[in-house]
């Protein structure tokens, strides 16, 4: 399955049930029939469906009589794609911005999207703190980051880039 690392905004996976996807991440659930309690296990089957990620779900709130929202934690043992995809994402919005690869002399760009993104991946994993060295992720990170703006480029791909 081919994910869209660009691919952003809320998507349905079952009647009354959409995740909402950042980045090609799932971030949460929102259900609009609370009369009707979802099966966590289909919820979680729909959504690697959708992103090729395994996710559970936890933390359900009401977020009014009539909607309940999730968060959701990726499977720990897909971080690295986790942090794969930011780094696409990030390649494209340099692409974006400055229309051209990232290169060797960009390295405020690439540890601040470096820092940016793994954090992100370490609370999209539900990852507690301190427990992954941040130092053994950089230098493929910024590999993918940078062969990814080189393709765009390449390719003559203008990425439509959602800020967050």
């Amino acid at each position: 399955m081919s994910i869209n690392p660009s691919h952003n905004g809320w998507s349905r996976i079952a009647s009354g049930l959409d995740v909402e996807i950042q980045h090609g991440i799932p971030v949460r659930i929102c259900n609009t029939d609370t009369t009707n309690q979802p099966n966590e296990q289909l919820i979680s089957e729909k959504v690697h469906d959708l992103t090729g990620l395994t996710v559970s779900v936890q933390n359900w709130i009401n977020t009014s009589p009539h909607e309940q929202e999730w968060s959701v934690c990726i499977d720990l043992k897909e971080f690295e794609e986790v942090l794969r995809r930011l780094a696409l994402s990030s390649a494209a919005m340099f692409v974006d911005r400055f229309h051209k690869p990232i290169d060797h002399y960009a390295v405020d760009w690439d540890y601040a999207e470096f820092t940016y993104d793994f954090n992100h991946a370490i609370k999209h994993c539900c990852i507690p703190w301190n427990m992954l060295k941040k130092e053994d992720y950089y230098d493929r990170y910024i590999d993918i980051m940078h062969k990814e703006s080189v393709r765009l480029i390449n390719e003559g791909i203008s990425p439509m880039v959602e800020a967050e």
